[in-house]
């Protein structure tokens, strides 16, 4: 291993996210991504009711 790849912050921190990604739940994730949905489909249907 070089120095530069051993001392990497940015490759540390990514390592980091990658252990944590696991912890949220998939049902968490997925009333996120439905809420966002919901979201720009009133959105949108207000745009073309006005």
């Amino acid at each position: 291993m070089s120095h530069e790849t051993r001392h990497n912050p940015i490759r540390h921190t990514a390592r980091a996210i990658a252990v944590a990604r696991p912890a949220t739940s998939p049902a968490a994730l997925t009333a996120l991504i439905v809420s966002v949905l919901l979201g720009l489909l009133s959105g949108a249907a207000w745009m073309q009711l006005t």
